[in-house]
């Protein structure tokens, strides 16, 4: 009996070690980010199970036009969308929307290469990792610029 807890816990410090190995070797990528990503129809084709729902919380991260999901605790997978943001694709998420999508969350409708439209959120202090390259579009609900007055 002590051996098979013995092994429970050692397969379960390993499980531990292999998902921080893992998270940090996707971090030294490039910039990441953690979001929540779910689908606004059809989910895309590489990704058969997206829902409407919210997903668990992730780390992504932008290869030029290509999101990589990285999926999985412990399994984990490399899920790669190639997606462009829709105009008007970046805006604040409604709070009775985004109640479990943490505080201020900014969301980000991207159309991926087969067709399908996900949005993926993320805090907003994560802005300009969540639009990668499409930096231009994570600007678009900033406050107009104050007026100059005419001096006489």
């Amino acid at each position: 009996m002590t051996s098979l807890l013995f092994l429970t816990l050692l397969a379960m410090i390993a499980a531990v070690a292999r998902e921080r190995r893992g998270r940090r070797a996707f971090a030294e990528d490039g910039p990441t980010f953690e979001c929540r990503v779910r689908a606004c129809g059809p989910p895309p084709a590489a990704w058969r199970r997206l829902r409407r729902r919210w997903s668990r919380w992730m780390w992504a991260r932008w290869a030029g036009e290509v999101l990589v999901i990285r999926r999985g605790p412990v399994l984990d997978r490399d899920l790669r969308l190639t997606a462009e943001v829709l105009p008007k694709g970046v805006f604040r998420l409604p709070a009775q929307e985004g109640r479990r999508c943490g505080r201020n969350p900014i969301a980000v409708r991207l159309r991926t290469d087969d067709g399908a439209v996900i949005e993926v959120v993320a805090a907003r202090a994560a802005r300009t990792e969540l639009v990668g390259s499409f930096v231009a579009a994570a600007f678009s609900d900033l406050p107009r610029a104050p007026v100059r007055r005419r001096e006489n």
